[in-house]
């Protein structure tokens, strides 16, 4: 039996941003579903299953974090990452356990880490 991907939603208002990082990071088993701004994330989130969030804080029709904030009333062990120039580990402890902050300018390999261990997490915790 093949394993279920782990299907991440990616927010961000930067077209070039957005669309490189889905080249370097998508696969088969990690495929990701995009938005722009908020309005988009949260009808992804009603609309699709999602394994993980990963929003810029700073969208054009708001906040990631209120996306952030609402994908976890929806779903409280969702894994969400979010990113900003500012350093958020504390708002990220005050999202829950599943919630992380990065820091931009970030390492490639730092948020391909991250993606690898919350997606080994999923299985090895038969989540989802």
């Amino acid at each position: 039996m093949t394993a279920r991907p782990f299907v991440i939603l990616y927010v961000e208002d930067n077209e070039y941003i957005r669309e490189s990082f889905v080249e370097l990071l998508a696969t088969d088993e990690r495929p990701f579903l995009c938005a722009a701004d908020g309005a988009s994330a949260r009808k992804v989130l009603r609309e699709q299953h999602v394994d993980l969030l990963l929003t810029d804080i700073n969208l054009p029709d708001g906040s990631g974090l209120d996306v952030a904030r609402e994908a976890l009333l929806q779903n409280p062990t969702l894994p969400v990452i979010i990113c900003s120039g500012h350093d958020l580990r504390e708002v990220a402890r005050s999202l829950g356990p599943t919630a992380f902050a990065l820091r931009k300018p970030f390492e490639l390999d730092e948020l391909e880490a991250l993606l690898e261990r919350l997606a080994d997490e999923r299985v090895d915790g038969g989540a989802g």
